[in-house]
């Protein structure tokens, strides 16, 4: 009689070690499954927050005329995405090789609310930059930067798309 009832209970547990195994297999490929999704997900959404706006066709030439010199900067912007994403656009020009430093922003604005003293973007007022509403098609941006009145030429420009909150979208330097 004994011997029947070690039978049972250890029929018991070994019926309680295989529902403990089922649900443990269960669970796993329940986050097995789940997982990389969610790992898909964040490359994905740190691929299009860093790939959030696409640029093409930059250029930057000096002109010259009797009201003074002036750099005239040209690209197109667009989303990676087919979404209506509103920014604002900051163009900086630069020239860190002279004493002291040169630089100029478009649209034009003092130091303060988006850029340093310096020279030195930070966005912390994005509605200061022109406000444009990117999409999927290309929007053409143009911008006339002054020269400085010492006549020393920006040796750099970067461009600047930030969201309202002042998240930078894009920020790429361009060799003039």
């Amino acid at each position: 009689m004994t011997e029947s009832v070690d039978l049972r209970r250890r029929d018991r547990v070994a019926a309680v070690v295989l529902i403990v195994l089922l649900l443990a297999v269960g669970v796993a490929l329940l986050l097995r499954r789940s997982l990389p999704d969610v790992a898909e997900e964040k490359a994905r959404t740190a691929r299009h927050q860093r790939d959030a706006v696409l640029f093409d066709r930059f250029s930057a030439r000096r002109e010259r005329s009797d009201d003074g010199d002036r750099l005239s900067v040209s690209l197109r912007l667009r989303t990676s995405a087919s979404v209506s994403l509103p920014c604002f656009v900051f163009v900086v020009a630069r020239n860190d090789s002279v004493t002291p430093k040169v630089w100029a922003i478009w649209p034009p604005q003092p130091p303060g609310p988006a850029i340093t003293a310096s020279g030195h973007f930070h966005g912390s007022t994005p509605i200061t930059g022109q406000s444009m509403r990117l999409t999927d098609a290309w929007e053409r941006l143009s911008a006339t930067i002054p020269t400085p009145a010492n006549g020393v030429p920006f040796e750099t420009v970067l461009v600047y798309v930030v969201d309202s909150t002042g998240r930078i979208l894009l920020a790429r330097p361009f060799r003039v």
